[in-house]
């Protein structure tokens, strides 16, 4: 791990005043977009076959696909073009497998997050981590920064579109070794959209059952400002993590973004800033509190998320740490995130 570069909490203006809880998003914001585009993804779409033909008849294989099946049945109904998948019969195996492939095919091409999706790219990729074919990556600061923060006794969480299965199977299998148990909790997209502030009110409950946690004292990372404006709605903090300097297909902030939300592009800088501009600092602070995240209406964005590979997609139940809710299968439009 690289050596902590910025200063300690105690050390002056730092983003982590008053915060008891931290919630990271994970692609673009701790692992690079390029590995789930590029590795995590093609994965999948070059074993998917073999994968579903291994394991076909296994108890957790059919009950992915009769997931999907329902998922495309609801599809059809809404009038959307859809691959629509077979019943399971007698001898119709190869069709079955045909057309869930190719089902997840167009949802990964048309960058879909449904929650059926995501938990069977989890499975596929679990077998991918077992055999070390995958090992997941991590922006440099981001293990050594998380380690120094755990020990600082904040509370660490995960939500992420992709599954809590996935998000495991990334934070276990990195370059910097098994950093799962720095987390205390982990959520995905069946808390509901990563840009609706409800699911963020979801889980500040859901944190709170660990240890009583105000809105206001749960800071959020996300590369993405509609996730981060949701949040805020919510009543949260928020800061956008901005990685451009280190990838070249992250989220595009605009001017507006930049003047709304503290942006920082290194987790190094949740500590303060260490040069002589102390004052011009502490006020880019303030605009990571509820008071100056751009004087939201408390309105949710509409706009689709641009979010996360491993992040999946979708409405309602609860993270791996919290018990289980009942997942209705909604979905969110972002891009994906580890």
């Amino acid at each position: 791990m690289a050596p902590q570069t910025k200063r300690t909490l105690e050390e002056g203006e730092s983003l982590l005043e008053g915060v008891k809880a931290l919630v990271l998003d994970i692609e673009g914001t701790i692992t690079p977009i390029s590995f789930v585009k590029d590795k995590l993804f093609p994965y999948v779409s070059e074993n998917l076959e073999s994968y579903l033909s291994t394991r076909y008849d296994e108890d957790e294989c059919q009950a992915d696909i009769e997931a999907l099946r329902a998922l495309a049945t609801k599809d059809k109904g809404e009038g959307k073009d859809v691959v629509e998948i077979p019943a399971k019969e007698e001898g119709n195996k190869d069709d079955v497998i045909k057309a869930v492939v190719s089902n997840v095919k167009a949802q990964m091409d048309a960058d879909r997050k449904s929650t059926e999706l995501k938990d069977l790219q989890g499975h596929v990729w679990r077998d991918a981590y077992k055999q070390k074919k995958i090992e997941g990556e991590l922006f440099e600061d981001v293990a050594p920064v998380l380690q120094q923060i755990a020990e600082e006794d904040f509370m660490l969480f995960i939500y992420s579109s992709g599954s809590i299965e996935a998000q495991k199977l990334l934070l276990a299998h990195t370059a910097d070794g098994d950093i799962t148990d720095m987390f205390m909790g982990f959520f995905d997209t069946t808390q509901g959209s990563k840009t609706e502030s409800d699911s963020y009110k979801k889980i500040q409950k859901l944190i709170s059952e660990e240890q009583e946690v105000q809105a206001e004292e749960i800071l959020f990372l996300t590369d993405s400002p509609a996730e981060a404006k949701a949040a805020c709605v919510a009543g949260w903090q928020a800061v956008l993590v901005d990685r451009s300097m280190e990838q070249e297909d992250g989220i595009e902030l605009t001017a507006e973004d930049k003047q709304n939300f503290m942006v920082i592009d290194n987790l190094n800088d949740l500590f303060g800033e260490d040069d002589d501009d102390e004052e011009a600092y502490a006020q880019q602070v303030k605009r990571a509190r509820m008071e100056g995240n751009g004087e939201f209406d408390g309105e949710d964005d509409d706009d689709d998320d641009d979010d996360e590979g491993l992040d999946g997609e979708d409405d309602e139940a609860a993270p791996a740490d919290f018990g289980e809710e009942e997942d209705d299968g909604g979905e969110d439009d972002e891009e994906e995130e580890a």
